[in-house]
């Protein structure tokens, strides 16, 4: 208990703000016309006009949590100790003062995040084009990548120019995956709430703790929200919700691959990280293959997700949701089992070697959506 008990206040105090700011923010969205009506677009699956607001949610959620709830735990909880309960307090206490020591590289990389909200927000409500919305995008990410050389990917030993570009590649086209991926009740926040629980105990098996309370508040924020979002979805995150979500997963990724490399335990280890986001990615390069092989612009959304393909192959929406839930999982949990201390290398195969098992399965099985 007492390694379970410390993280908790970081998953419960913004899963309770987020599921709380929400009955609000769907009446605000209500009032702002900032819905999402089924016959906005030719791929949309949900019957009845839904509410955006979720990213709203998840922001205030994750941003009160960090900067005033994180604060007060290192003031309130040393005088909470007692005699049953010292060993997780203090912990507690360390976790919290440990994010506040890199609040500063922190706190920019959320603030560019925050830009990566913006451009989403405004998609949502008055709709960007492409290319603008892009841009932006690109804009966020290099400014990230620039004044942060932390996040960036070192993948290619002594070419720090390509890295640099390698890593705005990588953020931003994680970014969309998971915009991409927000295409059935509860999947985009499911699938990142699952990565970013992975990602929070591998930035503490990476010595990172900061990073791991940025993880966990943002897997309780995500938390939160699913209460809502879950089948039958009463509200949505929106092109604002999944492009931070996909933003904080990729930057942090390339974050501890970048730490793990300069630990120099095993260099193959750079690569875990990564690859807890193997599902997210998978169905971004399988969905754009689909779209290109057919002539189809990339960015024009259909239904020939991963999610869709299952659906098509007798499964029900919740069934597939879960489906893919639990292969988000089990493609991650090798990378965190490669990077315990008795760890072995070895495990980083099964999640290519299980990749390629799904693309081969998914290919047998393919059936092209009616339309085609």
């Amino acid at each position: 208990m007492d390694t379970i008990l410390p993280i908790a206040p970081f998953v419960l105090c913004p899963l309770l703000l987020t599921a709380l700011c929400i009955p609000p923010i769907k009446r605000l969205a209500q009032a702002l016309d900032l819905v999402d009506h089924p016959t906005s677009a030719a791929h949309k699956s949900h019957a009845q006009p839904t509410p955006y607001g979720g990213a709203l949610a998840i922001a205030l959620g994750l941003s009160i949590g960090l900067f005033l709830c994180v604060p007060l735990l290192i003031v309130e909880l040393p005088s909470m100790l007692g005699s049953t309960d010292r060993v997780w307090t203090l912990s507690a206490a360390w976790l919290a003062g440990e994010f506040l020591i890199q609040s500063v590289v922190l706190t920019s990389f959320l603030g560019c995040g925050m830009g990566l909200f913006c451009i989403g927000l405004i998609d949502d409500w008055r709709s960007l084009s492409p290319l603008t919305r892009f841009v932006g995008q690109l804009a966020f990410i290099a400014l990230l990548i620039y004044t942060q050389p932390l996040f960036r990917l070192d993948l290619l030993p002594g070419m720090p120019l390509l890295n640099a570009l390698l890593s705005i590649v990588w953020i931003g086209a994680m970014s969309n995956a998971f915009n991409f991926l927000d295409n059935m009740d509860g999947l985009s926040a499911g699938i990142g709430a699952i990565c970013l629980v992975f990602l929070g105990f591998a930035a503490l098996l990476a010595g990172e703790p900061g990073v791991a309370v940025v993880c966990l508040m943002c897997f309780g924020a995500c938390c939160g929200f699913l209460l809502y979002n879950l089948p039958p979805a009463s509200i949505f995150m929106g092109d604002a919700g999944s492009l931070f979500i996909g933003y904080t997963i990729s930057a942090i990724a390339a974050y501890l691959s970048q730490t793990y490399s300069e630990m120099h335990i095993q260099p193959a280890l750079r690569w875990g990280p990564l690859l807890l986001i193997a599902i997210p990615v998978y169905d971004f390069v399988s969905v754009n293959f689909l779209r290109i092989k057919r002539g189809q612009a990339p960015w024009v959304g259909d239904k020939n997700h991963i999610s869709h393909r299952l659906v098509r192959l007798g499964l029900s929406r919740r069934s597939a949701v879960l489906c893919i839930y639990l292969a988000t999982a089990l493609s991650g949990l090798p990378s965190l089992l490669s990077a315990q201390p008795t760890g072995q290398t070895l495990w980083l195969w099964c999640t290519p070697i299980g990749l390629c098992l799904l693309a081969l399965a998914d290919t047998y099985w393919y059936r092209p959506p009616e339309s085609q």
